[in-house]
């Protein structure tokens, strides 16, 4: 197969900070989006409506997903791990992954280890209203979730909800919460 930045060299850049693999997934990923594209105009397309070409499809969607993988490395760097944790709280490794499966702990999963946002702790507790919060947040993207907590809000004034939380703050957290996705 040919590599990615063979095709498009203005994407190399894109893929710089990503680890071997998942350049490689990418790569793969656009290749196939790119294989997949290379159809004629659909017929129900009026000829005044322009069709962008395959290789600007699978270039935006490459962008994509280079985006998509560059914040999921933000979010690994911004946490912490099972030790970390256990350290910070006071507890043992196992009386982490003990709440953590209760949903105690805000988690997810980074290649085969839990990684726990270090926004969710003020010092050596969990943040007031951080899992009701959580609790509150529609069931969709576990990573655009932990990422829902440090985007600004129109809800909150354009401010975050970890700035809210830390006012206390919660019921208004709460309620922008129950709002994402009900537009």
């Amino acid at each position: 197969m040919t590599a990615l930045t063979d095709r498009l060299p203005d994407l190399a850049g894109l893929l710089d900070n990503l680890a071997d693999t998942e350049r490689r997934e990418l790569e793969d990923a656009f290749l196939r989006v790119l294989a997949l594209s290379q159809r004629a105009r659909p017929t129900a397309l009026p000829d005044q409506v322009p069709a962008a070409e395959p290789e600007q499809v699978a270039a935006a969607r490459a962008r994509n997903l280079a985006r998509a993988a560059q914040v999921r490395a933000d979010l690994v760097r911004d946490s912490l791990s099972t030790a970390e944790v256990a350290a910070r709280l006071g507890i043992s490794p196992a009386a982490v992954t003990k709440r953590r499966g209760k949903d105690d702990l805000v988690a997810f999963r980074h290649r085969g280890d839990w990684r726990y946002p270090h926004w969710q702790f003020t010092g050596d507790a969990l943040t007031d209203g951080v899992l009701d919060v959580w609790h509150a947040l529609p069931e969709r993207s576990l990573v655009g979730r932990v990422r829902w907590f440090t985007l600004p809000s129109r809800q909150l004034d354009d401010e975050t909800p970890l700035e809210r939380l830390s006012r206390g703050q919660v019921d208004a957290v709460i309620e922008a919460a129950t709002a994402v996705g009900s537009r």
